[in-house]
């Protein structure tokens, strides 16, 4: 599990097929006591390329990625 997703991180997930998307993080929802992290986090991502908005759980995080790489 990624410790720290700020909005503006691009990240990789997993999807249920084992597929991993990646996409831009454009809102956190802290679900731990006193918002702190922990594996129920949801964390809306907009899909790359396409825009879309999916909302995914935080343990389903595969990687972030460094903008200057990408």
């Amino acid at each position: 599990m990624i410790r720290t997703v700020r909005v503006g991180d691009i990240v990789g997930f997993r999807t249920f097929t084992s597929v991993i998307r990646y996409g831009e993080v454009v809102d956190v929802l802290m679900r731990g006591a006193g918002g702190r992290a922990c594996r129920k986090d949801e964390i809306s991502i907009r899909l790359k390329p396409d825009g879309h908005v999916v909302m995914v759980q935080r343990w389903r995080l595969a990687e972030r990625y460094d903008r200057r790489k990408i």
